[in-house]
C-alpha cells in the first residue's frame, strides 16, 4: 500500500510537469512543431528542429503520465476497492487521458483552434484534481493515518472545502479564457497594466474584448482566494493543511498577479509565460488540496471474517 501511496504521489507531481511542458509549447510557438499526429514529421523521431523536440517531449511526458495513470488505477483495483472514491476516481482518470490524447490530436490535425487548446489545458487540470483525491485517498486510507484523519471531522473542514470547491469553479472559468486568450492572438491586445490601451474598459474589438475579459475574471478571483486564504488560517489548530492552504494561496495569487502585469509589459516573454501558467497550476492544485481533504470520507473499515469452529480447534 505504501507504494500504491509513493505512484499516486508521484503521477500527481508528473502531471504537473505535463502541464509545464504544454506551456513551453505554447509559449515557444511549438504546437505545430510536429504537424502530424501521432508521427511527427511522418517519422517516430523528430527532426533535429528545436519546435519539433519541444512539441515531441511534450507528448513523450504525455505518454508517460498515461502510463503512470494507468499503473495507479491498477493498484487503487488491488489495495483500494474498499474505498470507492479512490477506485472509482482513479479508473474514471484513464478515460479521460484518453480524451486528453485526443484533444491533443484535434489540436494539431486542425491547427490549434483556441477553443480546443483552451479545453485542453482545462481537461489537464481536471486530470491533476483527478491525482490529488487518489493520492489523499490513500493517504487517508492508510491504517496508520485513519484515525488522525477522523480527528479532522470538524465544520470548519467543510467550510475550507465549500469555498475551495467554490474557487476552483472560478478558476476553472478563468484558466478555459486565459487559454483561449493565448492561442486567438489576445494577448497583445492590451498595451499597458491594469489599463488596456490607457482605457479600463475594452474598445469594441474581439481581441481586447477577450484580454479584458481574463483580466476581469482574475480580478475577481480576489474575492474567492481571499475567504478561503482567512478560513484556511483561522483552522490552522484544527487542521492541520490549513496553514498551508492559506499561505500557498496568498503567495501564489500575489505571484500571479505580477507575473501576469509583468507579461504584458514586457510582451509575454517565454518564462513569464511559461510561469504565468505553471503558477495558476500550483493555485489549481493547493485549492483542489483544500476541497479534497474536505470532502474525502473514509470507507468502513472492513470486519474481520469469523473463524468457523474447525479453524479455532486446529
Amino acid at each position: 500500500m505504501k507504494n500504491a501511496q509513493r505512484l499516486a504521489f508521484a503521477t500527481v507531481l508528473a502531471t504537473l510537469v505535463l502541464i509545464g511542458v504544454g506551456v513551453l509549447v505554447r509559449a515557444t510557438g511549438s504546437g505545430l512543431g510536429c504537424p502530424d499526429w501521432p508521427t511527427c514529421h511522418g517519422g517516430a523521431v523528430p527532426p533535429n528542429d528545436n519546435k519539433a523536440i519541444i512539441e515531441y517531449s511534450h507528448r513523450f511526458v504525455a505518454s508517460l503520465v498515461g502510463l503512470l495513470v494507468i499503473a495507479t488505477a491498477v493498484f487503487a483495483w488491488r489495495h483500494y476497492r474498499q474505498s470507492p472514491i479512490v477506485l472509482w476516481t482513479a479508473m474514471l482518470a484513464v478515460p479521460l487521458v484518453g480524451l486528453q490524447g485526443l484533444l491533443g490530436a484535434v489540436a494539431v490535425v486542425r491547427e490549434l483552434p483556441p477553443e480546443v487548446v483552451a479545453t485542453h489545458l482545462l481537461t489537464a487540470m481536471v486530470i491533476l484534481t483527478f491525482e490529488i483525491v487518489v493520492a489523499i485517498g490513500m493517504w487517508a486510507e492508510d491504517p496508520g493515518h485513519r484515525e488522525r484523519f477522523e480527528s479532522f471531522d470538524t465544520p470548519a473542514r467543510r467550510r475550507l472545502a465549500g469555498l475551495s470547491l467554490a474557487a476552483l469553479g472560478w478558476l476553472a472559468v478563468v484558466m478555459w479564457v486565459g487559454g483561449y486568450m493565448t492561442e486567438s492572438g489576445a494577448s497583445t491586445a492590451c498595451e499597458g497594466w491594469p489599463l488596456c490601451n490607457g482605457s479600463v474598459t475594452p474598445a469594441n474589438d474581439d481581441q481586447e474584448i477577450t484580454h479584458m475579459l481574463h483580466r476581469y475574471l482574475a480580478g475577481a478571483f480576489i474575492f474567492l482566494v481571499v475567504p478561503v486564504a482567512v478560513v484556511a488560517w483561522r483552522s490552522r489548530k484544527e487542521l492541520p493543511w490549513g496553514m498551508w492552504v492559506a499561505g500557498g494561496l496568498a503567495i501564489l495569487y500575489s505571484a500571479q498577479v505580477m507575473v501576469g502585469a509583468l507579461n504584458v509589459w514586457y510582451t509575454f516573454p517565454e518564462p513569464l509565460t511559461i510561469s504565468h501558467t505553471v503558477i495558476a497550476s500550483l493555485v489549481w492544485s493547493t485549492l483542489s488540496t483544500g476541497a479534497v481533504f474536505g470532502y474525502y470520507q473514509l470507507a468502513p473499515q472492513r470486519q474481520a471474517r469469523p473463524m468457523r469452529r474447525a479453524e479455532a480447534t486446529t
